[in-house]
């Protein structure tokens, strides 16, 4: 038991109205079911004289206003620091509509549901720290192969098309093969009470939640995993998952129970084997504001939509959007990084869809032994792609809602998550 540590969790159900849109397609479906609960949990650890807590929702995205004032709303309640809370959401694609992006004919949000998602947010992180009692801590490094792909296709014309749009005129033009790496690390923590058993199992993969695309609520492939190690090692243990930085990562499974089962059992397989840390663990936490400049308008044309091979309603969806942007006052957004440490283990977080790369990049450049980088935290601003993306075009490299930062932008913000974690380091 490592005697300075402390460690609470909860969840709360946030799942909409049988009826509400379903985001996560340019097409808009209406729900008709719930196949899993939808959740906001919270973990909060304490140790000595820092108090951080960690907020996962099952949400596609949220904007960083309502993240905010779930900050917010928890700060006032609990005591903890805002600069401590930090939040991400899972990006399943069978969650609510909460962001405007798909244009003047997307379906209508459900604001009252919207609205009360701050106090939700407060509500879990309140629920933890009551919760909060003396635990150790151990981690784990797992890997798990043959779930997921790189789901760009590279070409000899200097083109990268998405997997789900081949076959649509490129098959004369040589492939290369894929244009980037996966990253098949998951990485583990479990926090176990004073009789050794589990309060809570955080873990984070690096593969888009978009496996299940059916017309029911779902958290996709997390809540199989939540279900499994809580079948395991029974309630009230909590999973906590951090997306990896996956903006160009696909499911290769059938179903999204199969990609869930599989990462259980190595999940399951390392908790078997845990050993605690004997070390006193620190904890710290920080945000750095950073204003992202777009992309520019002028550097997304006709010919470049048309090569991304969508079909002609979608195109037409990506030239609305252009011309969105283009008329847009303000060529840039205002977001918010996020840091923060566990004993020797580096947290940061990038508010978009990020590329593997840029996670590998920072994972390769971080003073911590182990670091986990986690996607869509505390804000939402699209795609996060490379130079090399960028350059070849595809639907992650148009411009569109949910498609904004620039490249330059997005280094910027790598390279700042880099020295946040320097810093934590030598704190």
């Amino acid at each position: 038991m490592n005697k300075n540590l402390m460690v609470g969790a909860a969840e709360v159900n946030i799942t909409p109205p049988i009826g509400t849109h379903l985001s996560g397609a340019l097409t808009p479906r209406t729900s008709a079911g719930i196949q899993d609960s939808l959740t906001a949990k919270a973990l909060v650890l304490k140790s000595e004289e820092q108090t951080i807590c960690y907020v996962i929702m099952d949400l596609n995205l949220l904007p960083r206003e309502y993240g905010d004032k779930g900050i917010a709303i928890a700060a006032e309640k609990t005591g903890i620091s805002p600069d401590n809370i930090v939040w991400a959401t899972n990006h399943t694609h069978t969650g609510p509509y909460t962001s405007s992006v798909l244009g003047d004919n997307e379906p209508p949000i459900n604001h009252e549901w919207l609205d009360s998602l701050p106090d939700k947010f407060a509500e879990a992180v309140e629920k933890a720290l009551l919760n909060i009692r003396p635990a150790s801590m151990s981690r784990a490094r797992g890997y798990c192969f043959g779930v997921s792909h790189n789901r760009r296709v590279k070409y000899k014309d200097g083109r990268e098309i998405n997997t789900w749009l081949l076959n649509r005129g490129e098959e004369e033009v040589q492939s290369l093969g894929s244009a980037g790496p996966i990253d098949p690390e998951i990485g583990i923590l479990c926090f176990d009470d004073e009789q050794g058993n589990p309060i809570a199992v955080w873990w984070s993969f690096a593969l888009h939640t978009n496996r299940n695309f059916g017309s029911s609520f779902s958290a996709d492939y997390p809540a199989v995993v939540a279900s499994r190690i809580m079948e395991r090692f029974g309630r009230p243990t909590i999973s906590f998952f951090a997306p990896g930085t996956c903006g160009d990562l696909d499911p290769l499974c059938s179903s999204y129970r199969e990609v869930g089962d599989k990462l259980a059992n190595e999940i399951i397989y390392r908790l078997d084997n845990r050993k605690p840390v004997s070390k006193p663990i620190r904890l710290g936490a920080m945000k750095t504001e950073m204003i992202v400049p777009w992309r520019k308008p002028d550097e997304v044309s006709e010919e470049r939509i048309a090569a991304s091979q969508w079909d002609a309603g979608s195109q037409k969806k990506f030239r609305e959007d252009l011309e969105y942007m283009k008329n847009q006052p303000e060529q840039f957004d205002k977001t918010v990084l996020q840091a923060w440490r566990i004993g020797d283990i580096g947290f940061v977080t990038l508010p978009g869809e990020a590329f593997v790369e840029l996670g590998l990049r920072i994972k390769e450049k971080s003073p911590f032994p182990w670091t986990y980088p986690v996607e869509l935290g505390g804000d939402c601003l699209g795609y996060l792609v490379t130079e090399q993306a960028w350059q070849a075009g595809g639907y992650e490299s148009l411009i569109a809602r949910l498609a904004r930062p620039s490249v330059d932008g997005v280094n910027a913000m790598v390279d700042k998550t880099i020295e946040m974690l320097d810093l934590l380091w030598k704190e």
